[in-house]
């Protein structure tokens, strides 16, 4: 399997290797070449499409953020497959024996890390380039391992340290230990990574109109470091590396000004039972795909990565639809499609339920950006008594949010006490990145020193097998409680299986 020869093998590189091409070879003994200039080994990393892809599932299907309910099943059944099923009721029967891209796209980026960092003393260039390029590989793999951990492990926690974590892969040696480390020895690395990473000095550069935010940049690496550190409820870092990155970089879209329609129609035929057309209005950024233009000119990033759900299939819940201003919150206007589902094929009968859309049907930004920092820099005040101000930090992201013509008391959010200001806040936060950071939310959430946060998921949905689902039967309940080991998600059984069973199964 590829990722049992990425955690083992040793990666093609060669003088040909462009910016924008692919790593199309799979790892082998006889066909490695060395690199021998510090250009082949940035042409690696100026491949954005293998870097910015994220293609979780867990995160896509597996909180409530995403809607999965009978209705939504019945209405549209082939938009919502088995194996979206599996991940919205957190399965730990079928999934494990189920191909999942996420898990080998991030052992890839470590990686290339690892053959940067093995690499960088000795081919040719300056010294500074080297320094530069070793720090932003160590913060690739430190990204990457923080993604695999709040995936495959436990949530971070003392009790939590000596479960099991994810293989310290630091070479491209196919003799390096695969063996799981702990959990606590997961994140000494990570961390270790991050203090290297932050010696990365570079701008955040601008290049023909479009950030340069498919490489690392010293805001990229701050803005990460603001992350890592509110997932570990250390909110006096988190806020620092926050400000930090906000000194750098705090541009902001009005979305007053700088979102609009599509001026491409979208009609639809639907049956009521006589015909009828359907205008679906999208946001602008629905209307390219596969070029990257949208997402280098948003301005808000600071590193270019993206959520990708092949399934075209982000339906928000009613929860999630609940806590918007529907009048007045333009993130409810651009991002909620009404009727959605008429264009995935509802038409006859029509039935209709919205869907959430960023950068086509596919595609959330999800790398490090100004509206999170603003929001980590908003929560760390509240939680750490200065719930006012952190109430007016908040503020300032729902001036660029918030129609113009809203009433202040509307735009403005406002707090009686701490408590208030924390559930404002944490709702602010899921209305600006639904769906990126929902699971993560949640893990640290359910394991910081206040319960009044705390969340318990639940579903009602129909039984299914590895590849059906049982919409004949009645429907289950599907729980995943705060202290559920299923928080540590399934390896990919074929991948312990390739390892001669070195690499064990969380235990459920």
């Amino acid at each position: 399997m590829k990722i049992y020869k990425y955690i083992l093998g040793i990666v093609l590189v060669g003088a040909s290797v462009s910016c924008n091409d692919f790593l199309e070879e799979n790892p082998s003994k006889s066909t490695s070449v060395v690199p021998e200039t510090i250009d082949h080994l940035e042409s690696l990393l100026n491949d954005y499409n293998t870097f910015a892809t994220e293609g979780a599932s867990e995160l896509i299907f597996g909180t409530d953020d995403f809607a999965l309910t009978t209705d939504l099943f019945d209405g549209i059944p082939a938009s919502i497959s088995a194996t979206n099923v599996h991940y919205a009721t957190w399965d730990t029967e079928y999934l494990p024996t189920t191909t999942r891209p996420y898990w080998p796209e991030e052992w890839k980026k470590i990686f290339t890390a690892n053959l940067i960092l093995q690499n960088v003393s000795d081919v040719s260039g300056s010294e500074t380039q080297k320094q530069q390029l070793k720090a932003e590989a160590h913060f690739i793999r430190a990204y990457s391992y923080f993604q695999m951990a709040n995936i495959y492990c436990l949530p971070y926690t003392n009790g939590n340290k000596a479960e099991l974590g994810l293989p310290l892969k630091q070479t491209t040696s196919f003799e390096e230990n695969i063996e799981r480390a702990t959990l606590e020895e997961t994140y000494a690395q990570i961390e270790t990574d991050l203090q290297i990473a932050l010696e990365l000095n570079r701008d955040l550069e601008v290049i023909n109109g479009q950030n340069r935010t498919w490489r690392a940049s010293t805001v990229a690496v701050l803005g990460f470091a603001a992350r890592y550190y509110l997932a570990l409820n250390d909110y006096t870092k988190a806020q620092s590396y926050a400000e930090d990155a906000l000194d750098l970089h705090n541009f902001l879209r009005d979305y007053n000004t700088d979102m609009s329609f599509s001026t491409r129609p979208s009609p639809v035929t639907i049956f009521n039972p006589d015909p009828e057309v359907v205008n679906i209005d999208y946001p602008y950024t629905h209307d390219l795909q596969s070029i990257p233009t949208d997402k280098l000119e948003w301005g808000e990033s600071y590193y270019y990565r993206y959520l990708s759900n092949g399934s075209w299939n982000y339906y928000p819940s009613t929860e999630l639809l609940g806590i918007y201003d529907q009048d007045y919150d333009l993130r409810y206007k651009y991002h909620i499609v009404e009727d959605y589902t008429y264009d995935r094929g509802a038409v006859n009968p029509a039935f209709s339920y919205p869907g959430y859309i960023f950068f086509y049907k596919s595609d959330i930004l999800s790398g490090p950006s100004v509206p999170e920092m603003l929001l980590i820099k908003a929560e760390c005040q509240v939680r750490q008594g200065s719930w006012a101000d952190g109430i007016q930090t908040a503020n300032i992201l729902r001036g660029y949010r918030i129609d113009a013509s809203a009433p202040a008391n509307v735009r403005d959010l406002s707090a009686t006490s701490q408590e208030d200001a924390l559930t404002k806040v944490l709702e602010e936060r899921r209305r600006e990145m639904p769906f990126v950071h929902r699971w993560y939310d949640i893990r640290r959430l359910n394991n910081n020193e206040v319960a009044t946060d705390d969340v318990t998921l639940s579903r009602t949905f129909y039984p299914y097998t590895g590849g059906t689902i049982l919409s004949s039967e009645t429907p289950i309940n599907f729980t995943l409680d705060k202290n559920s080991r299923k928080f540590a998600r399934p390896i990919p059984e074929t991948d312990i299986i390739a390892s001669g069973g070195v690499l064990k199964q969380n235990q459920y």
